[in-house]
């Protein structure tokens, strides 16, 4: 029976704002994500009984409430296929650390199953059933990078995708989403350096982007978790051009112009105790990466 290897990436924010509340209960965000080259990998085969999740990470729930199990049965569902099917996740991306792994896999299920039944989704039944399943999953069926607004069903690819090599800095903790979104309701400044930082990069200049990396999430998680903060100066002193945290966080990312110093902050960080990993960008086109296996 044929399967299917799919890699699904993790994403950083490359800035974000945080807007009004709308009536659905949900907050009007703008950002810019961009897929990262940090992924997990899924395995996806067709059964005949129902659809089944399984995880090298004994902490990820592998029952209804999991992203990857939502995607597979709107897909079933949408696409009038019988049957189940089983999805092994092989977890690299740390769970609630603000990377999305958990969108990732979902819109890589999507993407895989209409691969693994050889399927022909518009890509506006795509979004919609991404949507159905989270916020965050309809960038992710697009990757590379976008400037993402609404509640993340909007998505708006940039043309000039900008190549960027990270550290990205898990500290060992998650960050509840939900509760960050509460206490930062206050706090929200007025500046918007999104939509700028969009239009630079469709025009091809990244110059003085850590001015830009404007996330409004830093100064409430910050001041919540003193170790952030201890991340990101350790960053900065390290030689990062460019440092934030991605999405609520837990993780902080830099952004690194030099292999040598690269590997030099990635050595300190890493005697420190940190889960630390090397990333780099993922274009779109490199976007569902993949393997028929029978």
């Amino acid at each position: 029976m044929k399967s299917i290897s799919i890699k699904a990436f993790a994403k950083v924010n490359l800035g974000l704002k945080i807007l009004e509340k709308r009536k659905d209960g949900y907050h009007n965000i703008e950002t810019i994500m961009q897929t990262v080259s940090l992924f997990d990998q899924l395995n996806i085969s067709p059964n005949d009984q129902s659809i089944m999740i399984m995880s090298n990470n004994p902490n990820l729930p592998c029952d209804e409430t999991n992203l990857c199990y939502k995607a597979a049965k709107i897909f079933l569902e949408r696409k009038c296929k019988k049957g189940g099917v089983s999805i092994h996740i092989e977890k690299n991306i740390p769970i609630g650390a603000g990377l999305g792994g958990g969108s990732s896999d979902a819109a890589s299920v999507l993407l895989g199953l209409e691969l693994l039944f050889s399927l022909n989704v518009s890509k506006k039944e795509m979004e919609s059933m991404a949507l159905a399943v989270g916020s965050d999953v309809p960038f992710f069926t697009y990757g590379g990078i976008a400037f993402v607004s609404g509640r993340g069903e909007k998505v708006e690819p940039i043309q000039r995708e900008p190549f960027f090599n990270y550290l990205i800095v898990f500290p060992g903790f998650s960050v509840d989403t939900k509760c960050a979104y509460e206490q930062i309701k206050f706090l929200t400044k007025s500046e918007n350096y999104i939509r700028v930082l969009s239009y630079n990069f469709n025009a091809g200049c990244t110059v003085d982007i850590g001015k830009l990396l404007a996330n409004d999430f830093e100064e409430v998680m910050l001041r919540e978790y003193p170790e952030l903060k201890m991340i990101r100066q350790l960053l900065i002193q390290n030689g990062a051009a460019s440092v934030s945290l991605s999405g609520s966080g837990s993780s902080v990312y830099g952004i690194f112009y030099d292999k040598k110093t690269t590997d030099s902050a990635l050595a300190h960080l890493t005697k420190k105790g940190y889960w630390v990993r090397k990333a780099f960008s993922i274009k779109s086109s490199e976007i569902p990466k993949f393997t028929f296996k029978e």
